[in-house]
């Protein structure tokens, strides 16, 4: 038999080795991009989470200045708090004095899904609504009854499709509210 001295193409090793070779490359270009799509997805998250939280912890403050010393009531656990805000309409009384008697009495709590959403109720009309989302904890506090400042904490933390918290501990945001009517 003649030995063939001057081969041409690729025998079997050669075309199994180039397999691997490039399989390895693909699936790393892969894992790449895998990798840098879930930080996208954390990183989002992530940023979504911090506005949601500092836009329902603003609303809070907003809405608790506007009360006053007597008329704040935090629960015993600390968990709710429940105040009174002037009516739109009859801000003042026939004596200049904010009119008490026609405010709205507002509260704010974890509740809804998985006890992870804060809870706007105005038990004046039996309105309800969403503040925040995906909140692990809510926790209210003033210095000495009655006090003009109300501390505001809050812990928020998701969990995202693939199971994993973002961030890794709960974000905690801190805020004090003065009441400022008399």
């Amino acid at each position: 038999m003649r030995k063939l001295t001057s081969q041409k193409g690729f025998n079997l090793i050669e075309a199994m080795l180039a397999a691997a070779l490039s399989s390895i490359v693909v699936f790393g270009a892969f894992l790449f991009f895998r990798i840098g799509s879930e930080q996208s997805q954390i990183n989002q998250s992530l940023m979504n989470l911090k506005d949601s939280s500092r836009e329902a912890i603003h609303k809070m403050v907003q809405e608790i200045r506007q009360s006053a010393p007597g008329h704040v009531i935090i629960e015993a656990d600390g968990q709710s708090i429940r105040f009174k805000v002037p009516h739109p309409d009859h801000l003042l009384g026939p004596d200049f004095d904010v009119d008490w008697d026609s405010a709205h009495t507002v509260t704010y709590a974890l509740g809804g899904a998985d006890s992870r959403q804060i809870i706007r109720t105005d038990t004046t009309t039996g309105m309800t609504s969403v503040i925040a989302n995906d909140i692990t904890a809510l926790r209210f506090s003033e210095n000495s009854s009655p006090s003009r400042i109300v501390t505001i904490t809050l812990d928020t933390q998701k969990t995202l499709s693939s199971g994993r918290a973002v961030p890794l501990t709960p974000l905690r945001l801190t805020a004090q509210a003065d009441v400022r009517n008399p």
